[in-house]
């Protein structure tokens, strides 16, 4: 999914689209989210590991 986000060096209406997986990192370099409603709020849990069966534990 993409986030609209803006930054204060660019004219105003100008946005650019950006991974939502890579959202704090442009925070962090200054940008700011146009629209709230598409910024992730959590980040989602690891996969749990599988259980491994008796013959791949020896």
């Amino acid at each position: 999914m993409a986030v609209r986000m803006k930054h204060g060096g660019l004219p105003e209406g100008q946005h650019i689209n950006v991974a939502d997986i890579s959202v704090a990192a442009y925070e962090r370099m200054g940008w700011t989210v146009v629209d709230n409603d598409a910024a992730p709020t959590t980040t989602p849990a690891a996969a749990t590991s599988r259980r491994r069966t008796a013959e791949e534990n020896n």
